[in-house]
């Protein structure tokens, strides 16, 4: 056979069958061989692949696109982003902003021709379920490609005003969703934090005069997690939904979220980057400011061994394309959230292989097969033929300092500025063509909707 292209000579890495030498080759976008070593296979582009780790390109289950600047801006920005970092799959979790009053969502094929002609790499949807009105709609979004949605149980009353949002979504529509996605064959990805909690204890700690990244951990304290992961737990036990975690960053939190992943619930676990490198003494200051907060170092290495043990499922960014303007006030008037696609898989490669010992086939689980599994995308994190020819070539021992600037993301500043990091990816491939190459992109957008 001849193929389109033809990657030769590296270290192939996949979720399930783990590391070979070898090589693939790629036809109309997809993965139709697995090579020999030595293989010299005829191609119209071969790529030279010696020296290189070659694995299923990143899907990052977990970014806000729309909600700092408008929903197309963000599109070509940061999967711009995302493709120098090595994702070819960008979730997005997509909702009404700006205080809007929550109404169903007629606007998904706007969206899906946006995402068709913006995006640098493929694109998927969750919705944010945030009222009665849009959780009816589970059916209809399910028919549009849309499968899995995020409940937030905590931004209500003060707290919701924080990120702009009207927010109806009590233990009861929580159950309404769970039960129409089990029906569905979807997923319920929740933002587990008792609202209630936070706001009394947010309004404490602020009155009290503290501040900084630590009065922000005070704030929202992990216990107000851990009582409503339990809580979440135990109302999917009455559905056939499955519960998807996000954002777990403590260690109080992810306690309860395995104890209950082990009781034998659909719960699958989520942590982020951000509680893999940061904790509330961190210089950085209000820009770390996320919710739920970064917390001690003790925490950070709990998340470290949930993700080598296998307990945690995936890393996702919560990738948020903040404006570097509303970052820079004291930590309660800060705006949550900062962007990380494009340093996620360097992290892994340096804090979890490098530092930690963490296996290149546990490194492709977390960033790829198991998200791709969870939110039935088939043809995505996986080198099997037949599959996306969506990949990512990484050095392992390229080292470099973040620097914001070669990130892509409109955001002028990252959270890792100036730290070294060993292990970056050199090539993004989507669908067969290269979309990022030694820190740039090439050629033109080449992202599609995924519809699941």
């Amino acid at each position: 056979m001849r193929f389109d292209v033809a990657v030769t000579g590296g270290l192939l890495v996949d979720p399930e069958w783990g590391t070979l030498r070898g090589g693939l080759g790629i036809k109309d976008g997809r993965i139709a061989a697995v090579l020999a070593p030595h293989e010299r296979p005829d191609a119209d582009e071969t790529i030279d692949a010696t020296g290189l780790v070659v694995m299923p390109g990143v899907i990052d289950p977990h970014t806000h696109l729309g909600y700092a600047l408008p929903f197309e801006e963000d599109l070509a920005t940061e999967t711009r982003s995302a493709a120098l970092g090595g994702v070819t799959t960008v979730m997005s979790f997509y909702r009404q902003y700006k205080g809007a009053e929550p109404a169903p969502y007629d606007e998904i094929p706007e969206l899906v021709e946006a995402i068709n002609r913006r995006a640098v790499v493929d694109v998927a949807l969750h919705l944010g379920m945030l009222a009665e009105s849009q959780v009816n709609e589970i059916p209809r979004y399910a028919a549009a490609g849309v499968s899995s949605h995020k409940f937030y149980m905590a931004y209500r009353g003060p707290d919701g005003a924080t990120v702009g949002m009207v927010n109806e979504c009590d233990d009861g529509l929580l159950l309404e969703g769970l039960r129409l996605l089990g029906e569905h064959n979807g997923v319920a990805c929740v933002h587990a934090e008792n609202t209630d909690i936070v706001n009394r204890t947010m309004r404490q700690v602020r009155e009290s005069g503290a501040t900084g990244l630590r009065a922000w951990s005070a704030a929202r304290p992990a216990f107000a997690e851990a009582e409503n992961i339990h809580r979440v737990a135990f109302l999917a036990r009455r559905t056939d939904a499955t519960v998807y975690l996000v954002h777990i960053g403590s260690r109080e939190s992810l306690e309860a979220a395995v104890q209950e992943k082990r009781a034998g619930g659909r719960v699958r676990i989520e942590t982020c980057p951000h509680y893999l490198t940061h904790t509330y003494d961190s210089p950085v200051g209000s820009l770390a400011k996320i919710n739920p907060p970064v917390r001690t170092a003790d925490d950070v290495e709990a998340m470290w061994r949930g993700l080598i043990s296998g307990d945690i499922d995936t890393v996702g960014t919560d990738h948020c394309a903040v404006p570097l303007d509303r970052k820079q006030s004291d930590i309660w008037s800060a705006a949550a959230g900062f962007p990380g696609m494009a340093t996620t898989l360097p992290v892994l490669l340096s804090e979890g292989h490098h530092k930690r010992g963490m296996s290149l086939q546990r490194i492709a689980q977390v960033l790829s097969g198991n998200a791709a599994s969870i939110f039935s995308m088939p043809n995505k994190g996986t080198l099997r033929p037949g599959a996306d020819a969506d990949l990512v070539l990484c050095d392992l021992d390229a080292e470099r300092v973040v620097d914001h600037a070669a990130l892509g993301s409109s955001a002028e500043y990252s959270i890792l500025d100036g730290q070294t990091l060993k292990g970056w990816p050199v090539r993004t491939i989507s669908h067969g063509r290269t979309v990022a190459l030694n820190g740039e992109i090439v050629g033109e957008p080449n992202g599609r909707f995924v519809a699941r």
